[in-house]
């Protein structure tokens, strides 16, 4: 199950969680994508829909090959609502959220 956790209220699960995203960038390739963005407009309409419950994170790549992310709606059954959010923009080069 997934777990939300702060800095806060979970200071050691939130270290660790760290911990895992600096193993990645100890290890990545040179030039590969670090993160994604995903506004809040796009999650709002997901946590508008009644049957919205989950997402599905898929692995994917753009049309130049880079790699990236597709979220999908998924209902309290496990069924694509045939809803998703693309598109994301990549960091580097766009990591400040107004790039």
């Amino acid at each position: 199950m997934a777990k939300f956790i702060t800095s806060q209220d979970n200071p050691d699960e939130h270290e660790k969680a760290m911990s895992l995203v600096q193993k990645y960038q100890e290890t990545k390739k040179e030039n590969s994508v670090d993160a994604h963005f995903i506004g809040k407009d796009a999650l709002k309409q997901f946590l508008d829909n009644p049957d919205f419950d989950a997402f599905k994170i898929h692995h994917a790549r753009n049309e130049d090959g880079t790699r990236t992310l597709v979220f999908e709606g998924m209902n309290n059954k496990g069924e694509s609502l045939k809803s998703f959010v693309c598109e994301l923009p990549d960091c580097p080069p766009n990591c400040s959220w107004n790039s």
